[in-house]
């Protein structure tokens, strides 16, 4: 029995991660069990490095276009680790919908429909837009309190501060989520991304993030 050719396609959002390789190997990794375990074969591969934001996001992905072009060529689907690999945008999503090549997110499980990817796009899209209005309120919350109780201005500023932090790291570590710690501390302290106490990540402090997020 013959195995189903599949077009893998990976992506990450910055020039220095697709040099070091972080978040691509993470990547390569989920796609290689998945193809291994559903009897598929990776018969080409794309890597993307760009951030994909925008109305003309696809048009500034010109590796996505191309492995379009190769799926409708081979007539088999594109694979991606996980659907924010793709986008976290309803209408993104909805737009590669058209172009009428099937897309399979390995997280999933390639029984999930055109439909449902929609759902999760748009479940993801909201949980965005949570975070942002959560991080706004606090914000908020804290000048308003900071105004009222004086004593109490540092430690909300600190709280919505350090709210506006994880809202920022969310979407970062869970794309590097299964790397191990110090690796995520390295690439974090490469970005210049401070962490809570100001200087360099080490491993717990990573570890700690990953805990008040709920992603371990």
């Amino acid at each position: 029995m013959m195995s189903q050719p599949i077009v893998a396609y990976y992506r990450v959002s910055r020039e220095k991660q697709g040099r070091s390789g972080l978040g691509l190997d993470g990547q390569r990794r989920l796609i290689s069990t998945f193809a291994s375990n559903e009897a598929m074969q990776i018969a080409s591969e794309f890597t993307e490095v760009e951030t994909g934001k925008g109305a003309d996001a696809l048009d500034r992905r010109p590796q996505l276009a191309a492995a379009l072009r190769k799926a409708k060529q081979l007539k088999c689907p594109v694979v991606v680790a996980k659907l924010d690999r793709l986008s976290r945008d309803v209408a993104f999503i909805a737009g590669l919908m058209a172009k009428r090549v099937p897309f399979i997110v390995s997280e999933l499980g390639k029984g999930v429909d055109p439909f449902m990817l929609h759902i999760y796009a748009a479940v993801a899209e909201k949980e965005r837009n949570v975070i942002a209005e959560r991080t706004r309120l606090a914000l908020a919350e804290a000048k308003h309190r900071g105004k009222r109780l004086g004593n109490q201005r540092q430690a909300d500023i600190n709280k919505a501060a350090a709210a506006t932090r994880d809202a920022q790291l969310e979407p970062i570590l869970k794309e590097m989520w299964d790397l191990p710690y110090r690796d995520i501390a390295q690439e974090l302290t490469d970005r210049q991304i401070p962490a809570a106490r100001g200087g360099a990540w080490n491993a717990m402090s990573v570890l700690r993030s990953m805990k008040r997020l709920g992603l371990v």
